[in-house]
């Protein structure tokens, strides 16, 4: 197909008698990883999501890995982290998860063995200031490495519109 463009970003349309105000997902992230992040065994590790793919407004910071909302910008967003670990062991826990001001608020818990690729998310409510980041827990018996591939270790999150 074909694409129809109908107003820009800021424009009420009237369809019906309802009003749509055109806008666009924003902010919006994706982070990716340069190197790999080394995970120990029984903890919870922050991801080093140290390269942007985009950042619409500037939010996700490289340096600590970590998206905040700007001013202005609260509301409801979805997130999703997604990681591949160097399990090479037999089945054990592994737990990617999503942490909104320092605390969990998404997680997907498998148990998994040799080269699990696991990823969580969801809609998480969100005030200016607030930051998220990604984490992951595994329990195979010594560290670990999360692979550094775009397609299975990334970091993403946009705001919805419209609700």
């Amino acid at each position: 197909g074909d694409t129809i463009n109908i107003g820009t970003t800021g424009d009420t349309i009237n369809l019906a008698g309802s009003a749509y105000v055109a806008a666009a997902n924003t902010p919006s992230f994706k982070a990716t990883c340069s190197g790999t992040t080394t995970v120990a065994n029984d903890a919870n590790v922050k991801i080093a999501f140290d390269t942007e793919v985009w950042d619409t407004d500037s939010a996700f910071d490289t340096s600590n890995y970590r998206f905040t909302v700007p001013a202005g910008e609260g509301g409801k967003y979805f997130f999703i982290a997604s990681m591949e670990i160097n399990i090479t062991s037999a089945t054990t826990s592994y737990r990617p998860m999503i942490w909104k001001n320092g605390a969990t608020v998404l997680r997907t818990m498998s148990y998994e063995s040799y080269y699990p690729s696991e990823s969580t998310s969801g809609l998480v409510n969100l005030s200016a200031g607030d930051y998220m980041e990604a984490y992951v827990y595994h329990n195979a018996g010594g560290s670990q490495a999360v692979q550094t591939s775009t397609t299975d270790t990334f970091f993403a999150g946009y705001k919805l519109i419209g609700v």
